[in-house]
């Protein structure tokens, strides 16, 4: 998978190590800081009585005397260097400094030649000791390993190397973030490009963290586009097996009729009602369209008692001519939240289907109860019900039961649109055999909370 440029991860790199450099640069310059005091502190209360004693040989026999002591009589400690050093910084035995200290010494340890004859002379941090000659020199007592703590080429090539690993731990947490950002970013690119399969790897999505849960967001989404787009290509197939019968019994007729010269009541009746039957499917296909995407879904207070009294009143004629009844019975107060035009399309559908089956003489009955925090409704015929393993098709679209005459005049498409209309409503549908014959369609619904 091709990753888009890394400008987040460089920023996110920059961030972090920019943010651990200024801990390290801070923490460096207060570690001189404390060395430089520690140093200076040092050499403050370490020079005392060797001082005092090199300025009684200074005194008493000059600088050879002062050189000849400092070689072979000083009771000079293990752990120190001892450094004389004249106006021009230099160790009267020619002995070079640790070029670190080059400053220090010049600082606060050696009084500057164009100085001794001034009236104002700077603190300095080492004795001052005097010859016979008028000569000044600076008794300086450092300790063996400061040089290595103090050095400027040490410090900074420590300082590089804690960049050098600032700069690779920052980049690694910027890659940890910065990479599924990334990989879903290609993911989102290659979806809007056309690839439907397009999916955010596994490795991702299971993160547990924020990145994670929009991953796993993404790929529930692409699910479900993908699933979308399919359904629409098989509703597309199905339809298009649907109207190729009707379409074919129609010009049958018209051939027949153009053979005859004459249009015959036949004839005429068998056109009228496979025409009939194309725009009733293809009217049941806009509306299962719609509801496959439904526009702006009403919110309102619904009796369902008194929506499925009118919905009785007006199948009550179809009912009568199919030679069955119907029979209401709802307890009262039974109210839902929700859209009356989709509750009363997917109730319309399932109780058209019940008087289809319902067989002369018979009763197709409607009960409203609530149980919990849900409505249940359900709607019961004693037609020639469906075999079990039909029961979880037959909500499919265009789906129909073998050997099934009734169903042949529909459309296909009036469970599935029952059903669908229940989904959005957030309730659900099923069908169940029903004790001594028929079928029993249960829609439950979530009871409106009216605290």
């Amino acid at each position: 998978m091709e990753l888009p440029y890394p400008r987040l991860y460089l920023r996110m790199a920059i961030y972090i190590g920019a943010t651990l450099a200024a801990f390290v640069l801070v923490g460096a310059a207060i570690l001189a800081l404390i060395a430089s005091y520690e140093l200076e502190g040092y050499v403050a209360t370490r020079h005392g009585t060797l001082g005092r004693e090199a300025a009684e040989i200074l005194a008493m026999g000059g600088r050879p005397a002062l050189q000849q002591w400092l070689a072979e009589e000083a009771r000079i400690p293990p752990d120190v260097s001892v450094f004389i050093l004249d106006q021009a910084s230099q160790d009267i035995f020619g002995r070079q400094l640790p070029g670190e200290f080059a400053n220090f010494v010049r600082n606060y340890v050696v009084t500057p030649a164009d100085m001794t004859e001034s009236n104002y002379r700077p603190l300095r941090l080492a004795p001052q000791l005097v010859g016979p000659d008028g000569q000044v020199y600076s008794f300086l007592v450092l300790p063996k390993t400061i040089g290595v703590r103090g050095s400027l080429s040490t410090l900074l090539g420590l300082i590089t190397v804690a960049l050098l690993v600032i700069g690779s731990v920052a980049w690694l947490i910027a890659s940890r973030f910065g990479r599924p950002i990334g990989e879903l970013q290609a993911a989102v690119r290659q979806l809007a490009s056309g690839h439907i399969d397009a999916r955010v790897p596994v490795a991702i999505s299971s993160r547990r963290d924020e990145l994670g849960a929009l991953a796993a967001d993404f790929n529930s989404m692409a699910d479900q586009l993908q699933s979308l787009i399919d359904s629409r290509e098989q509703l597309m197939q199905e339809m298009s097996h649907e109207l190729r019968s009707p379409l074919a019994r129609l010009q049958a007729s018209l051939a027949l009729a153009a053979h005859h010269q004459k249009l015959g009541d036949a004839e005429r009746e068998q056109i009228e009602r496979e025409v009939r039957h194309i725009d009733q499917t293809i009217g049941e296909m806009l509306r299962f369209s719609r509801l496959d995407a439904p526009a702006t879904v009403a919110h309102r207070l619904i009796r369902v008692g008194k929506l499925l009294r009118e919905l009785v009143e007006v199948e009550e004629i179809e009912a009568r001519a199919h030679g069955c009844r119907l029979e209401l019975t709802s307890q009262p107060d039974m109210q839902v939240i929700g859209d009356p035009d989709l509750l009363c399309s997917g109730f319309e559908n399932i109780l058209r289907n019940a008087i289809r089956y319902a067989p002369v003489d018979s009763c197709v009955e409607l009960k409203v109860r609530k149980e919990e925090a849900s409505i249940i409704v359900q709607i019961s015929d004693r037609g020639p019900g469906i075999p079990d393993q039909y029961l979880d098709r037959i909500f499919e679209p265009f789906f129909r039961v073998k050997n099934s005459v009734a169903d042949a005049s529909g459309s296909g498409l009036g469970l599935a649109i029952a059903q669908r209309a229940f989904d959005i409503q957030g309730g659900s549908i099923s069908a169940t055999p029903r004790a001594g014959g028929g079928i029993t369609f249960t829609i439950r619904l979530p009871a409106a909370d009216l605290t």
